[in-house]
């Protein structure tokens, strides 16, 4: 997120500029709050895959609360349970 030095030099930069809601300047208000936003969150972004490496977490070794994920029996029933009542629809349509 943008801290309050970031937004006073934006705020300063389009004052410079006399850039202000409204008028003409429309497109170059969007232009100069848009970049400065992009910046900073590929900045951000940046921050966090550093932290992230510096913790370990891209690392080749096996994590141990690894669990096995699937379909099991009740996610069948339950997407049974929710495709009978579109079936029985469709053939109230149909007849």
């Amino acid at each position: 997120m943008m801290n309050i030095a970031d937004v006073s030099s934006i705020n300063d930069a389009m004052r410079m500029r006399d850039i202000r809601f409204g008028g003409k300047n429309a497109g170059k208000m969007i232009e100069y709050r848009l970049i400065p936003l992009l910046v900073c969150s590929a900045r951000i972004g940046e921050e966090l895959n550093a932290a992230a490496i510096t913790r370990g977490l891209g690392g080749d070794v096996k994590r141990t609360n690894v669990c096995q994920i699937g379909f099991h029996i009740q996610d069948y029933v339950l997407i049974l349970m929710c495709a009978v009542p579109y079936l029985i629809w469709i053939l109230s349509i149909l007849k």
